[in-house]
């Protein structure tokens, strides 16, 4: 196992449970990403675009756990994903002390700590196996929650892409690089 499980207790007193994702995780994070894609609109994926297998999903939750500067973790709620981060680690020699992050949450548990306790959780991984020296991540330049949050976890604006995310009414949004130095 890639991480012992995590119980936190969050600001509305809910106790949900973090651990490393499994095979098994697989209809559960097809489920949430659904709903992910419904409540926000900070993604870069669209709902019509979002049409992965099971087996595809199981795929993907079995590269990063074999993967040694990757993780996913989900947090759950009763048994139901509400919650998950990736750190998508680079396979190429030169930049594999690099990794993605890519975090969603459930529009109900949002703004009640459990961004924060994903972050923590797994920036602590990367810290404590020693692979990753630099995480990165990209954001969407109006998501102030978000910003917020990684800010509040040590991320330094890196970059921005400017007119990069075009929205369905036609305007356009930048996008922020992020990074964080784990040294």
């Amino acid at each position: 196992m890639k991480i012992d499980p995590v119980t936190v207790t969050l600001k509305n007193n809910v106790t949900v449970t973090i651990r490393a994702a499994v095979k098994a995780d697989a209809a559960g994070m097809l489920d949430a990403g659904w709903r992910y894609l419904q409540e926000s609109p900070h993604f870069i994926t669209t709902v019509n675009e979002f049409n992965f297998t099971k087996p595809q999903e199981q795929a993907w939750i079995r590269s990063l756990n074999e993967s040694d500067n990757s993780l996913l973790l989900v947090a759950l709620y009763n048994n139901k994903i509400i919650g998950n981060i990736q750190l998508r680690g680079e396979p190429r020699s030169k930049i594999r002390h690099n990794a993605l992050l890519g975090i969603a949450i459930r529009k109900q548990w949002q703004a009640i700590g459990l961004g924060t306790a994903l972050m923590h959780t797994a920036i602590n991984w990367a810290r404590t196996k020693g692979a990753l020296k630099t995480i990165w991540l990209h954001v969407h330049a109006t998501n102030e929650h978000a910003i917020a949050l990684y800010r509040k976890m040590g991320f330094r604006e890196a970059g921005r892409q400017p007119y990069y995310i075009k929205e369905p009414d036609g305007r356009f949004t930048d996008n922020l690089l992020m990074g964080l130095l784990l040294e």
